[in-house]
C-alpha cells in the first residue's frame, strides 16, 4: 500500500523519526510504501490531506477537531500524539523581565501564513481575559520572520519553540538569546502534534490505524535511544543542513515536546484536562464559545476512535 506522508516542515530534526522509519524499513516490513511531502506548518497538514495531497501526516489536532466542529464530520482521525506538550508559543529577545501577554497590547508580531501559534493566539488572549488586546500581525515568509526577529523589528513571533530557534541558526541568525512565553503556561495546554490519516484509508485496509501507532511509535523511540539515527535520515534527504543543528533540534523536541515527566508518550488521555483543554480550544475555533456543543464529544470519539484506547 502507497501512502503519501505530509510533514509538519521541511526536512528537519523535528520530523526525523518518520523518516528513520522508513530508511530503517519499519514501513517496508509493515506492507507500506511511504513518500514524504515537505509542509511548513502542523495546521496546513489537515488541508493537504483534504485536498488529495496525502493520506497520513504529522499535523495539529486542534485544526484537526475545529474542522470537524464547523463540518459536523470527520474525514481525518488522530491516530496519536508526538507532542503531549504544546510547542505553541511566542519567541522573543531575552529582556530583563520576561514578556507578558498583556505586553503585546499594541506591538508588532510577525509569523508565516497559516501558523499554529497565530491562529491559537487570540484564543490564549481570550482565556486570559486580554479579548481587547490589539496588536498587528504581519505575515511573512519563514525565512523573513527569522530575520525581522534577528534584526529586532518585531516584538515576538508565533511559532513553534524548536522551529524559530533552530531555524533562525541554520539561516546564520543568533538565536542564543530568544525565548518562549509558552501558551501551555498561561491556560492552553492542549495536544498538539499528532499522527493523523484519512478515516476512508482507515476504513479501506483494517488495522492500518494499528499497524502506523507501533511503526511510528518505534521510530521515535529508536531515535530518543540515538539521535544520530534521526540525523542520518534528515542529511540523507538535506545534505546542505548542518548534522549538529539537526542533531540539537531532535534532542530538543523529544526532551521538551515528546518524553514529558508530566504525561506518558504517545497516548491521547481522553479524561485528563489535556484533552478537555483541546476540545475546549477546538469548540472556541469553531464556533467562538468555549462551551462545548453536544455533537463534539461524539466528534471527537470519532476523530481518535480505537487506536488511541
Amino acid at each position: 500500500m502507497r501512502l503519501r506522508f505530509k510533514l509538519n516542515h521541511l526536512y528537519q530534526g523535528q520530523n526525523a523519526p518518520f523518516l528513520h522509519a522508513v530508511d530503517a524499513g519499519l514501513f517496508r516490513q509493515a506492507g507500506l510504501e511511504v513518500e514524504f511531502v515537505e509542509g511548513f506548518s502542523s495546521s496546513q497538514v489537515s488541508r493537504a490531506l483534504l485536498a488529495g495531497d496525502a493520506e497520513i501526516g504529522f499535523g495539529d489536532v486542534t485544526n484537526v477537531l475545529e474542522g470537524a466542529i464547523r463540518s459536523g464530520e470527520a474525514p481525518i482521525r488522530a491516530l496519536m500524539p508526538i507532542y503531549v506538550r504544546s510547542p505553541c508559543s511566542l519567541g522573543y529577545h531575552r529582556r530583563a523581565v520576561p514578556l507578558a501577554l498583556e505586553d503585546i497590547d499594541g506591538a508588532v508580531l510577525c509569523g508565516p501564513d497559516g501558523d499554529t501559534s497565530a491562529r491559537l493566539l487570540p484564543l490564549l488572549l481570550a482565556r486570559n481575559g486580554l479579548g481587547d488586546v490589539r496588536y498587528g500581525f504581519r505575515v511573512v515568509a519563514p525565512a523573513e520572520r527569522d530575520r525581522m526577529v534577528a534584526a529586532r523589528e518585531v516584538l515576538a513571533a508565533t511559532c513553534f519553540d524548536a522551529t524559530l530557534k533552530f531555524a533562525m541558526r541554520m539561516r546564520g541568525h543568533d538565536s542564543s538569546d530568544i525565548e518562549f512565553l509558552y501558551f501551555a503556561d498561561h491556560g492552553l495546554d492542549v495536544y498538539s502534534s499528532a499522527l493523523l490519516c484519512l478515516s476512508s484509508v482507515l476504513e479501506a485496509r483494517p488495522g492500518l490505524a494499528t499497524t502506523l501507532s507501533r511503526v511510528v511509535r518505534t521510530a521515535w523511540q529508536a531515535c530518543a535511544a540515538d539521535p544520530d539515527l534521526g540525523v542520518r535520515a534528515v542529511i540523507a534527504r538535506a545534505p546542505a543542513l548542518d548534522p549538529g543543528i539537526v542533531r540539537e533540534q531532535l534532542e530538543w523536541v523529544l526532551a521538551n515536546q515528546v518524553f514529558c515527566p508530566t504525561q506518558a508518550p504517545f497516548r491521547f488521555l481522553r479524561d485528563d484536562r489535556r484533552w478537555h483543554d483541546t476540545l475546549h480550544v477546538a469548540q472556541f475555533g469553531a464556533t467562538g464559545s468555549w462551551e462545548l456543543g453536544p455533537e463534539t464529544a461524539a466528534l471527537a470519539d470519532g476523530i481518535l476512535g480505537p487506536a488511541s484506547d
